[in-house]
């Protein structure tokens, strides 16, 4: 999650290291000699534990310096310790943690998460980039119940107080249960609207666009945002969309400890969405009634009724109150900028290859139920059919395969954890890089002769093509379309993380990128222009490792009216 290293309590992290030890980087080259190794070492070995990654100065440990200037660069380097083909014990001044990857070693981590906590990484990214306050942070230290429905039977904390397990169980319930539905459905009838309405708006013709990426990013995120908080939010705020994506951008700045008189603007970002959180759910509680609620148990004051029930949740506990609140439920707001990012990346990549765009409409234009009509209402789709479309969702699967830079972070709590042969002792920290997962180039297709390299582009990797019978040279299937299939890749394709903590949203995530891919494709033509054509990721060290990557730069394009394929009008 975090784009630099830190023990358990976060005390530790590469933005004060840079400070601290930047006239040593001469010293980073001599890593790669021969390692002396400490006292305990073969001790370690003796019990199963992973080996130590070498390194030259007993203070320093394994630095890594480059890291600042270049961090996937630095990841994906052969030599370094994110490589390793074993679980590897990795020691920084006076902190240590181990790397796991490999697919097989990932889906044993996953497997055994059960017994971890992520106490101290979600009270570091809470305290650090949302602001939860002191008081509220406190109770993280407190709860020792353990993460699933029955705490531990030596737990002290009261049940009310069990804030990582009522926290988690209010998401899983929300995004993997019965809150999804009217979620989802409200999210398809307001992005179905707004790009109908951009529709409306744009011309027949070519009109320029400066950035395809804001474009798509600001509709897909109004139309979650009403989706998911009600119109309210939006309504009472109008700047909230500018200071939610001026707060991503400097997620980085916040998470690596950097006070706010040597980033004023950036703090004042954080507080302006802060404060519009505040007044909407100020608004909410002043407004609210029970005859409110509809039929979902939604309301339009507060939205899904998942922040409506946190609200009673986090009153019972100690510490809270309505700023800590607010703290939290931005947090679950900004998860979003995930599925919104990748969004704009699929339909980029769409748009600049004439073949794929092909395709995808081709699968797109024949799930739509209201093909045919001239009376049409804005576009329909068949769900259960879009959904499993084999070229639309292995750009899902490739988009996120590539975009992806996150640190997936795990502590055995209370017992060790097997790695296969290797043995985490508990509450030690384990990180696994997503990077290194997605472009092992052993683990991916790459093409015939090589020609469709790791860090490229291509959906052919989650595409599998009917085989031929040796009996009558027929297709084994019953139709010769390539399948979408992401089971060869278990445990190489992590986007959400695994094991019990995997990400809850993945369901929605899913959905919302196939049906705004699919309604972009339906209603315009894009012309990516010029430099736009090679638009980069952003890999700096405020850009690399927050989830999704922005690019590094706009995406300028000319967009039209998809001529004679859709009926504009809107019902309302």
């Amino acid at each position: 999650m975090l784009s630099y290293f830190f023990s358990p309590h976060g005390e530790v992290h590469l933005g004060v290291l840079a400070l601290l030890l930047f006239g040593a980087l001469w010293l980073w080259h001599a890593r790669k000699c021969h390692h002396e190794p400490l006292a305990n070492d073969k001790l370690a070995h003796a019990k199963g534990t992973p080996p130590t990654f070498p390194y030259v100065f007993p203070f320093l440990g394994s630095l890594p310096i480059a890291y600042l200037f270049n961090p996937r660069a630095y990841v994906l380097n052969p030599n370094n310790f994110f490589q390793s083909k074993q679980p590897t014990r990795v020691k920084i001044l006076n902190q240590e943690f181990y790397v796991v990857s490999g697919v097989d070693n990932l889906k044993a981590l996953f497997k055994g998460s059960s017994a971890c906590t992520s106490i101290p990484f979600v009270k570091f990214a809470l305290g650090y980039a949302f602001g939860l306050p002191a008081r509220a942070l406190k109770l993280f230290d407190k709860d020792d119940s353990g993460g699933n429905p029955v705490p531990h039977p030596d737990s002290t904390v009261e049940v009310r107080n069990r804030i990582d397990y009522r926290v988690h169980d209010s998401l899983t319930r929300f995004l993997e249960g019965k809150g999804l539905p009217s979620f989802w459905n409200r999210f398809a009838a307001k992005i179905t609207q707004r790009l109908h309405a951009m529709h409306s708006r744009i011309r027949s013709d070519w009109t320029y666009q400066p950035d395809l990426m804001k474009v798509v990013g600001d509709e897909a995120t109004v139309a979650i945002l009403d989706a998911l908080c009600g119109p309210y939010l939006l309504a009472l705020n109008p700047d909230f969309l500018e200071s939610f994506w001026n707060f991503d951008r400097n997620l980085q700045t916040y998470l690596q400890g950097i006070p706010w008189f040597l980033a004023p603007r950036a703090y004042a970002e954080r507080k302006r969405a802060l404060d519009a959180v505040k007044t909407w759910q100020q608004h909410a509680r002043d407004h609210f009634t029970e005859s409110s609620i509809g039929a979902d148990g939604d309301d339009p004051f507060w939205g899904c009724s998942f922040f409506r029930e946190r609200q009673k949740m986090f009153l019972e506990m100690d510490g809270f109150d309505y700023a800590a609140i607010a703290s939290q439920d931005f947090g679950a707001i900004w998860a979003s900028r995930n599925s919104v990012t990748a969004t704009s990346w699929a339909i980029f990549d769409i748009y600049r290859d004439p073949e794929l765009l092909a395709s995808v409409r081709a699968e797109v234009d024949a799930c739509r139920v209201d093909a045919g009509r001239e009376d049409a209402p804005p576009i329909k789709f068949d769900f259960d059919r879009l959904f499993r479309l084999p070229v639309l969702q292995a750009t899902y699967a490739e988009t996120l395969r590539l975009r992806m830079h996150f640190y997936i972070i795990r502590m055995p709590d209370r017992v060790d954890m097997r790695i296969r042969d290797w043995v985490i002792p508990r509450k030690k920290v384990i990180v696994t890089a997503t990077t290194v997962a997605h472009m092992d180039s052993e683990v991916w297709n790459t093409g015939t002769n090589n020609e469709h390299p790791v860090d490229q582009f291509w959906v052919g990797r989650f595409l599998r093509h009917p085989t031929k019978s040796a009996d009558d040279g027929r297709s084994k299937l019953q139709d010769h379309a390539p399948t979408f299939s992401a089971k060869e890749v278990e445990g190489g394709w992590i986007p959400y993380g695994g094991g019990v903590r995997q990400c809850p949203g993945r369901h929605f995530a899913k959905r919302q990128i196939l049906l705004t891919i699919a309604l972009m494709v339906s209603l315009f033509d894009c012309d990516i222009i010029g430099e736009g054509l090679n638009a980069k990721e952003d890999f700096s060290l405020n850009g690399f490792g927050g989830g999704v990557s922005h690019s590094a730069g706009k995406i300028p394009v000319r967009i039209r009216r998809r001529p004679g394929k859709t009926n504009p009008r809107l019902e309302v």
